[in-house]
Formats: structure tokens, C-alpha cells, sequence
């Protein structure tokens, strides 16, 4: 019988211990036999490597044979974990498949050396070793065979060889890595997942009437969970229109002092995508209502956040004394959602943060709090990114400056002539230039874009 992990030799009772020391061995593995190949590397090596003495490596492996498997295990338990944790709370098959060609992608980007090693050198594994490897790659096909079946049941794909079909798109995904020699300086990683998804979906000939199908581009997106926070502000309702419109599913939170209006009714097959907590029924956003939010609809993918009140109109006053209080609870309730997000996104190893700050008309009602509240969400997105970005989660911020509405607002009738001759490029800005900065910030094309400050203003 094959062996496990827990079969191989081990002089440390302390399974934390042993767990750490193998890690820390795999991972100079990784690195030596992808430099000298597995035969010309020595133990001795791996343990320099790996922080080691070499008969320290001796307490938690027996071989270079074992360290091997231990190496195609800790990728196949890799693998699993980010195939399971895609398809959390995923009901549609073709979502689930989009995701698990995306979480294929995302593995090999990380381990492209060592999934190359495992495909060259697995012939050096003795039968029981080898079975065992062959047993874990089984069971990893079989999560697509059951999508792909479950596809078939629903009518949503065709009858087909569902263990030929399975085994043909991970071929696919794995010529990504087994061809790199040939693919890279021809195309991009988020290339190849797109055209893998384009010949499943869609094949490769054209339409009858010569125009190609729809292209799956935008199905990166679909599919998705959402948390807009304070998205009752001009902007947050755009952005949740933008983010509903891409088949996102939006879970927003507004509050009734910062709403400019009634959301806008949305075409029927979009509505049953957006669900409004008010902060009336419900309170303010709080990390344990994240967990509730959590519990009912899964996990969240994607987290905007408007930390602006969304001036409308030229305030006085009272009204701007409570704009000013507004905007520094705005800014409270980011940081404590902070280390809610920093958490659950972090064990997911995947996700994408956009903080929103506030917009320039704010700063007519309240300055001094406008510029803290500005400079506070710049340096909060740059604190999570750098935290985050090793578990590859995106966070960025957008400064929005004079931003119009669909119909005029008061504030910018008012004021209008006045800004227009700060900005450089002389005009307000559309809604749409914020949400269109979003999608990107959201989406693959952005995926290895983190830390980073986009001004959308105009120049200002």
C-alpha cells in the first residue's frame, strides 16, 4: 500500500514541528531540483537550503525519494484547497468551471517549477509512491468530471465523454506550464485561461454569419460576490448598477444620512443580484454583521468601500457639521472592517479590495475632514495591500474629484464655473469614469496591480 505523509520517517513527536521543518525542506526542494535536476542535488544541499544541519533533515525524512512525494503532496493538497474554496457556496456549473480553470491558473503561476519538476521527473518514484501520486491526480480530474456532470444534468452543457472531456481541458490548463518554453514570450497567462474557456464554452468556429461568439471576457466576473459598503451615495449606486450589470451578485450596505436617492429600478433578470441592508433595519456595518452576511451569502469576493458622504447640494450649517461627523465614521468603519477582511480574505489567498475615497465635493462642506479622511483611506489601502498582496489579494484606492451626476446636482449648479477652472482637463467627470476604473481594479486584468492610488479628476 502506498504511503502517506504520516508514514514517512520521523524521529519529532511535535506533528507542528515536523510540519514546519517539511515545509521548509519542500521548499528548497523546490528551488534545487528545478536548478540541478533531483539526481545531482544532495541532502546536504537541502538542508543548507532549508536553514538545516544535514542530519537534521535526517529527524523528518528518510530520502530524497520521500521529500519527492512530499513535494507532489503539498501541491496536490494545494491544488484541492483552492478548487474547494472556489466553489463555496457556487451553484451554477458553469461558474464553478470558470473558477476552477482561474484557481488552475493562480497554482501554476505560483508553483510553475515545481508542477514542471513533478511532470519530468515523477519516473524516479518507486510503484507505491507513484501510485499514490496517481491516486491524488485521479481525484483532482474527478472535481471536473462532477462540475462537467452536473453541467450535463442541468442542460447547460452537451452529452459528452465526461472523463475524456475532463481530462482534456486539464491538459489544456497543464500546457501552460509543460509548453512555457514555447507559450510565454506569445502570450499571457490570463490569455491562455481565457482561451481555454472560449474553446469549452464556445468552440472555435465562427457564427454562421461570419461574426465570432460573444467573448467570455466579461465572464471573469460573473458570478461573484460583492460587499458595497455606504453604497447609497451617488456613487456607491453606480457602482453597484456597474457591478450588478457584470452578473455580480451585490450585497450592499447603505445609510440612510448619506443615500442620495432611491436605487434605480433595475431590468428584472438583474434584480434578484442586488440585496440592500439599511442601516435603519439593520445598524452600521459592523465586522459581526460581516460574519452574518458571511453565513447567508457565502464568501466575499470582491469589498468596495465609499468612505465619502456623497455631497449633493451646498451644505450649511448643521448639515455641514454633519457631514464632518459623517465622514470621520466613514473613515472608523473602514479601519474596523480592516482586520475583519485582512483575515478572511487572507486564509481565502484570493480577493480584491477597492477603497473609494471621498469625492471632491465633499471637501466644499468639510475641508479639514475631506484631506484627513482622503489621506487616511490613501494610507489604509497602502497598509492592507503590502499586508495582503503575499495572499494574493488586490487592494487599491480610487480619489475621485468633481464627479456629476445623470441629472445635475444642486452643488454643481452652484459651483460648477468655479471648479471647472481648477481641473486641468476643464470638465466634470462621469460616473462612468469611476465605475470603469473599478471593473479594471476588479477584474484579471489588473491582477498583478496592488498598492496602488488612481486619481480619477481630470488632472487635478
Amino acid at each position: 500500500m502506498a504511503k502517506a505523509p504520516t508514514d514517512i520517517p520521523t524521529t519529532v513527536k511535535n506533528k507542528n514541528l515536523v510540519e514546519k521543518r517539511r515545509r521548509q525542506i519542500i521548499l528548497a526542494a523546490i528551488k534545487l531540483f528545478s536548478q540541478k535536476g533531483f539526481h545531482k542535488t544532495t541532502l546536504k544541499e537541502l538542508a543548507e537550503e532549508a536553514g538545516l544541519s544535514h542530519g537534521n533533515v535526517y529527524d523528518y525524512v528518510g530520502s530524497k525519494e520521500d521529500i519527492f512525494f512530499l513535494i507532489h503532496d503539498f501541491l496536490a493538497g494545494s491544488a484541492m484547497e483552492i478548487l474547494n474554496r472556489g466553489l463555496e457556496n457556487i451553484q451554477d456549473p458553469i461558474d464553478k468551471l470558470r473558477r476552477m480553470v482561474r484557481g488552475e491558473f493562480n497554482l501554476m503561476d505560483q508553483w510553475a517549477d515545481a508542477l514542471l519538476l513533478i511532470y519530468q521527473e515523477s519516473h524516479i518514484l518507486k510503484r507505491d509512491f507513484l501510485r499514490r501520486l496517481l491516486e491524488k491526480e485521479r481525484a483532482h480530474v474527478e472535481k471536473f468530471e462532477l462540475v462537467i456532470q452536473e453541467g450535463i444534468a442541468q442542460g447547460q452543457l452537451r452529452q459528452c465523454n465526461v472523463r475524456l472531456t475532463a481530462n482534456l481541458i486539464k491538459s489544456m490548463i497543464d500546457a501552460w506550464t509543460i509548453k512555457r518554453w514555447d507559450l510565454r514570450a506569445h502570450a499571457s497567462q490570463l490569455e491562455a485561461e481565457r482561451s481555454i474557456l472560449e474553446m469549452v464554452f464556445h468552440g472555435m468556429l465562427t457564427e454562421q454569419n461570419g461574426q465570432e461568439p460573444v467573448s467570455s471576457e466579461s465572464d471573469a466576473l460573473t458570478g461573484k460576490t460583492a460587499l458595497v459598503v455606504n453604497g447609497g451615495t451617488v456613487l456607491g449606486q453606480g457602482i453597484c448598477a456597474a457591478l450588478v450589470g457584470r452578473g455580480i451578485r451585490v450585497i450592499t450596505h447603505v445609510c440612510d444620512e448619506t443615500t442620495a436617492a432611491p436605487f434605480p429600478v433595475l431590468p428584472d433578470a438583474e434584480k434578484e443580484l442586488l440585496t440592500v441592508i439599511r442601516s435603519e433595519d439593520a445598524g452600521r456595518m459592523t465586522g459581526s454583521m460581516l460574519k452574518d452576511i458571511k453565513k447567508q451569502h457565502g464568501p466575499i469576493d470582491i469589498y468596495l468601500h465609499d468612505l465619502g458622504v456623497g455631497t449633493t447640494e451646498v451644505p450649511d450649517g448643521e448639515k455641514i457639521d454633519q457631514i464632518d461627523r459623517r465622514l470621520e465614521e466613514n473613515l472608523g468603519c473602514a479601519h474596523e472592517l480592516a482586520d475583519y477582511f485582512s483575515e478572511c480574505m487572507g486564509a481565502r489567498t484570493s480577493g480584491r479590495i477597492v477603497f473609494v475615497a471621498p469625492w471632491r465635493w465633499d471637501k466644499h462642506a468639510a475641508p479639514i475632514r475631506f484631506e484627513t479622511v482622503k489621506a487616511g483611506t490613501m494610507a489604509l489601502s497602502s497598509a492592507m495591500s503590502a499586508k495582503l498582496a503575499a495572499a494574493g489579494v488586490n487592494v487599491n484606492c480610487i480619489v475621485p474629484g468633481f464627479i456629476r451626476a445623470v441629472r445635475p446636482l444642486k452643488i454643481e449648479k452652484a459651483l460648477k464655473h468655479e471648479v471647472i477652472d481648477e481641473i486641468p482637463s476643464g470638465r466634470l467627470g462621469e460616473i462612468y469614469d469611476v465605475t470603469d476604473a473599478i471593473l479594471f481594479l476588479i477584474g484579471d486584468a489588473s491582477k498583478y496591480l496592488t498598492g496602488q492610488t488612481l486619481n480619477i479628476s481630470g488632472g487635478l
